[in-house]
């Protein structure tokens, strides 16, 4: 039975509706002192609908400023509770109204104001847009400009001339600065809000705040790092800006922001250093890193992160609820510096990276947290304490950073537990996503059962986070066939699938299109488990980034697979579905589709004579005919669909002939042999090589059709121009068969370009790109079959993350 509210608590609530205006600062501040810390009357006071009332006060003009400053703490109190709390306070329409306290002339009300949005962006429940309409942005800016530090003229006119001509300064107290770069932090997300807030001139005031005058204000510098880093996320316009801003204009020799950050990551204090580090790996990401900078940066980013892996010092302004920890942050900016790169992967590798987060993983040395969520709270644990005990007495409060952590990990209640768990495994998944011997590191030091075992962690981030350590594993044929094998990957990767967070089953999905290459073991568990069906219906779905992982599972699923596996990937998916997926609207999606199609006419005669089957020939070509438009298909889609053709050309007589039937196809081939890519070219020459194998049935006649339509001219003319040595050696291959065919002749009658020659309207100029198909030969007639899976780099077939999911 819930029991009612105390009558206290309804008096309260009461009092807001009263006329006299006493009566209701006075219930406001009694709401104010039980919300503040205490979850539980949060909730009460929500529940009992007073956020709509209190955002009437805040709205109105006319209130006294001190209640309406009493109420901007009372909603930002409300904001540190949980994610619910925040979406009450939109429903409420508390947002506009404290972006209108940041234009107020009351300071204290600006404050108040300012420290509720702080509190409320932190979520994700946030609606960022309404910070970027009318002059709020603007105003918010306004407030980058605190008093000038003691011994100089900081923001003195010059520097202040660097803004924007549309937010002019207003000089308020530094810890109000603090917060305003605390706001901009959490709303700079998306490329135009970035762009918005940089063309209100924030980057030169953010900038002007890591001078060293202000080095006596470290929280004032953090806040500023931490703005500046989001801003530069992503953004290599705002990157190229920060890292040539000078700090301080009005010094005769500046320091560049770029250089003061490099500096600062060699700071005493842990959360300096670590957005200082955020900041240069967010630049250095953005490509915007200078050269004369980067060798220092480089040197000092990647031990200061890595030492940052069991730094226990509070970063209270990177959550909403709860304290957190640096090392649940520092592991996700190794990250983000070490993913894309294989230099970095190799640095990290030999900074011992790996042992040290394995130290973290296996030894489960996760740091304390400090579960006191809001700063007012901790001022009322003071003050009662010391009405309790007597200020004499009283023992003295030690600062969070001073207690110690626990032996073990803390409960999953406070989520920091599982945010160090998640920050660790990407930054295993990241560090061993390139290189083999970073993933021999990583498998040497028993990591893989912990990841494993994190694939079925409560949290939905973990787990997701471990999928992502398998796909970084998956990508080396070796762990393919042992390590992963060994650790029991498949069973729980598998489950995933059918995870209830979207991004699990994303992450799942990306890895299985590893884990069911031909040569791993777990393809047959994958398939005798019901993978097939289950990828089948992802592929149903309406989640593009999940079916296009789908596809591509089954894609790889299929690469030389048996008859038995083509039967039963295609009674799950259907003809039907294929043919959709083919046009569907997402090129990526066509791109994959295709080269699904690819794999099912790769083999033997009996494979095409299923595809033609099942779809009938003409739909087939002309659909094939469709995907080589350049009008309408990007080069991705077109080379796909002349593999398709090229695996046709392999098949019998009869297949050759519905290839050789189609002219619009063989104009296609013609034009391509020109394109700009390679591997375009290499494919048109391997379709031409698959239709004029010497030893097939009707070569000869097929070559007098193709030498009148012109495309032993081409040829010749492609082994002495084209620059690539595998267009060349392919071209080689195709003009002996051309010559076979001919008694040797060379192709004569072709010559002098008849009306049955296939012109094309202006050739496209030769470039040079490297191949990336996977070749495979044949079996019958020596006719060369292309199977697709995978295509990327070394010996591991890659996920689709690397193709922008």
């Amino acid at each position: 039975m819930v029991q009612p509210p105390p009558p206290k608590h309804l008096l309260a609530v009461q009092q807001l509706r009263s006329p006299d205006p006493q009566d209701r600062s006075r219930a406001v501040r009694f709401i104010k002192n039980c919300v503040i810390g205490n979850r539980t009357k949060k909730d009460l006071y929500l529940g009992l609908g007073v956020a709509t009332r209190l955002v009437e006060f805040l709205s109105d003009p006319q209130c006294d400023v001190d209640l309406r400053v009493q109420v901007a703490v009372v909603l930002g109190s409300f904001a540190y509770g949980n994610d619910c709390n925040i979406r009450m306070l939109v429903e409420a329409g508390a947002i506009t109204p404290l972006l209108g306290t940041l234009a107020a002339s009351a300071l204290k009300l600006v404050e108040a104001g300012a420290r509720a949005l702080k509190a409320i962006f932190q979520s994700s429940e946030a609606p960022l847009e309404e910070v970027f309409q009318g002059t709020y942005v603007n105003d918010l800016i306004r407030l980058l400009t605190p008093t000038p530090a003691l011994d100089s003229g900081l923001h003195s006119a010059s520097s202040l001339k660097r803004s924007s001509s549309s937010s002019s300064y207003r000089v308020v107290p530094e810890h109000i600065t603090e917060v305003a770069a605390g706001i901009v932090a959490k709303v700079a997300v998306a490329h135009d809000a970035q762009m918005q807030i940089a063309r209100a001139g924030a980057v030169p005031l953010l900038c002007a705040l890591l001078s060293p005058r202000r080095s006596t204000s470290p929280k004032l510098q953090e806040a500023a790092l931490d703005a500046l880093a989001n801003l530069c996320r992503d953004n290599p316009v705002i990157a190229a800006t920060v890292v040539s801003c000078p700090v301080d204009a009005d010094d005769p020799n500046p320091s560049l922001t770029g250089a003061t950050a490099v500096r600062m990551v060699r700071d005493r204090r842990p959360v300096m250093r670590l957005l200082a580090a955020t900041c240069l790996t967010n630049i250095y990401r953005a490509g915007a890193l200078p050269a004369h900078l980067a060798p220092d940066a480089v040197l000092t980013l990647l031990p200061a992160l890595i030492k940052l892996f069991t730094e226990t010092a509070p970063i209270s302004a990177l959550y909403g609820s709860g304290w957190a920890t640096v090392q649940e942050k520092a592991p996700k900016v190794f990250a983000d510096l070490v993913e894309a790169s294989e230099d970095m992967q190799k640095a990290a590798m030999e900074a011992d990276a790996v042992a040290k987060l394995a130290a973290v993983v296996v030894g489960d040395d996760v740091a304390g947290v400090v579960a006191i969520e809001e700063p007012e709270a901790r001022n009322r644990a003071r003050r009662d304490g010391r009405r309790r005990t007597g200020a004499r007495n009283a023992p003295k409060e030690q600062p969070p950073q001073a207690q110690p952590p626990p032996p073990t990990r803390v409960s999953a209640a406070c989520g920091h537990a599982e945010r160090v768990t998640e920050g660790f495994l990407r930054a295993i998944a990241a560090v061993c996503s390139l290189k083999e011997e970073c993933r021999k590191q990583v498998i040497d030091a028993k990591l893989l059962p912990p990841i494993v075992a994190s694939m079925s962690h409560p949290s939905r981030h973990v787990r997701a986070a471990a999928c992502a350590c398998a796909r970084s594993l998956s990508r080396s044929v070796k762990n393919l066939r042992t390590a992963l094998v060994d650790a029991g990957v498949a069973q729980p990767l598998f489950t995933l699938l059918a995870d209830e967070s979207r991004d699990v089953r994303l992450a799942a999905s990306a890895t299985v299109c590893n884990v069911v290459l031909d040569f791993s073991p777990m393809k047959r568990i994958v398939v005798e488990g019901g993978g097939v069906e289950r990828l089948a219906g992802l592929v149903a779905g309406s989640d593009e980034g999940l079916r296009l992982n789908a596809v591509w599972a089954l894609k790889n699923l299929l690469f030389m697979a048996d008859p038995e596996t083509k039967a039963r990937v295609m009674d799950a998916l259907g003809w039907n579905a294929l043919l959709s997926l083919i046009d569907d609207p997402h090129p990526a999606i066509q791109e994959q589709a295709l080269n699904l199609l690819r794999n099912l006419a790769c083999g033997k005669e009996s494979d095409i004579d299923a595809a033609f089957a099942a779809i009938g020939a003409r739909t087939l070509l002309d659909l094939v005919e469709r995907k080589l438009d350049p009008s309408v298909n990007g080069d991705d889609v077109v080379l796909q669909a002349l593999y398709v053709v090229v695996n046709v050309a392999t098949g019998s007589t009869a297949h050759k002939r519905a290839v050789m039937d189609r002219e619009g196809v063989l104009r296609a081939v013609w034009e391509y042999m020109t394109h700009a890519k390679s591997a375009i070219r290499v494919a048109t020459v391997w379709t031409l090589i698959n239709l004029t194998w010497p030893d097939d049935p009707g070569a000869a006649g097929r070559v007098a059709q193709l030498c009148r339509l012109g495309f032993e001219p081409r040829l010749r003319a492609m082994v002495t121009a084209d620059v690539n040595a595998d267009v060349k050696d392919r071209v080689k291959t195709a003009l002996e068969n051309f010559e076979a065919g001919t008694g040797g002749g060379g192709g004569g009658s072709s010559a002098g370009g008849g009306n049955n020659n296939l012109q094309a309207p202006g050739d496209r100029a030769v470039g040079v790109v490297a191949m990336e198909g996977v070749m495979r030969a044949g079996s019958g007639a020596g006719a060369v079959v292309f199977g697709s899976l995978e295509e990327g780099r070394g010996s591991g077939a890659e996920s689709p993350d690397t193709r922008g999911l």
